[in-house]
């Protein structure tokens, strides 16, 4: 069974050589009859026929056998066509894709992928896709937006996460760009000189840090029968920015940095004894856009075959 144009095979012009119909076909119905296949296709080249074609192809729209269920999808097509499933970011304005997670497909049920992303900057808007693959060769893209914002200074390690309201705390910055002014003995003027191409962020953040309550979004576990409510997890941030293993650090106003947190930690009153921070110092150690970076790093185990750039 077939449609031509707009009509149903039986119609006044539905087996004309050329069919002259040119509206779009968005609704199918089906009544009053016993029905093997439901096949519809973009092809324009077929022939009529009482058999249906014997697998799916790029032309397919939709392909019902009535096998106990009204499926009409190519789930079993993609199966037999997808080895991988990848999962790839990139930020507004930029062209290039980062590939962030791959998973292999042997079921239908691996085309569930859950991945969470803590590489979003606040404010800034990314684009996501997900891509079937057949050993490496890519299928369609298909694609969404995001925009995540959020209030809090983060510090991130695997899928722990730290954080302070960022009226508790700040983080100020250096750019560090390693060179020496030469002073010559017959010059005025210095000769400035950079002999590397060096160019990253140090900082020093203070706060009060808490751990993330995972099921409530960004909010942070605070007790409020607890008199000093984050005192208690002073201790376990204190080991856990000394565990020498890099980490994210995120601000409110959309920076983002990868950080290796460096000696020494302090543990300080404000004000009154109980009411603490904890004043640290870092340094970047690598770009969050770079895919191998993301990986020698440890923040991603997505292997160099699969990187959109490397």
């Amino acid at each position: 069974m077939f449609v031509c144009g707009s009509n149903f095979v039986g119609g006044e012009l539905a087996c004309a050589l050329t069919p002259t119909g040119i509206e779009n076909i968005n609704y199918v119905e089906l009544k009053n009859g016993i029905y093997d296949d439901l096949y519809i296709t973009k092809a324009t080249d077929f022939e009529l026929s009482h058999q249906c074609p014997q697998e799916w192809d790029f032309d397919t729209v939709l392909w019902a056998k009535f096998n106990n269920t009204t499926d009409a999808g190519n789930v079993d097509w993609s199966l037999e066509t997808t080895s991988h499933i990848i999962l790839k970011s990139r930020t507004e304005g930029n062209f290039e894709w980062k590939t962030i997670a791959v998973k292999e497909v042997h079921s239908t049920e691996d085309f569930v992928i859950n991945y969470p992303d803590y590489f979003v900057a606040s404010g800034q808007p990314v684009e996501y896709a997900v891509v079937p693959a057949l050993y490496g060769c890519e299928g369609i893209y298909t694609s969404t937006s995001v925009t995540s914002k959020f209030e809090k200074m983060f510090l991130i390690e695997g899928n722990t996460v730290w954080g302070t309201e960022i009226t508790d705390g700040y983080c100020d910055t250096t750019r560090n760009v390693p060179s020496s002014n030469v002073e010559l003995l017959h010059r005025k003027y210095p000769i400035f000189v950079r002999n590397t191409i060096a160019n990253y962020d140090t900082g020093n953040c203070k706060g009060a840090f808490v751990p993330l309550i995972e099921e409530e979004g960004c909010e942070l576990a605070y007790d409020e029968e607890y008199d000093y409510q984050r005192i208690k997890y002073q201790r376990d941030f204190m080991d856990f920015i000394c565990d020498n293993i890099p980490k994210i650090l995120k601000l409110p106003d959309g920076r983002l940095w990868l950080i290796q947190v460096t000696p020494n930690p302090t543990d300080t009153a404000n004000q009154a004894y109980n009411d603490r921070e904890i004043s640290w110092s870092w340094v970047e150690i690598g770009d969050v856009d770079s895919e191998e970076d993301l990986y020698y790093l440890g923040f991603s185990n997505v292997e160099q075959e699969w990187w959109s750039h490397g």
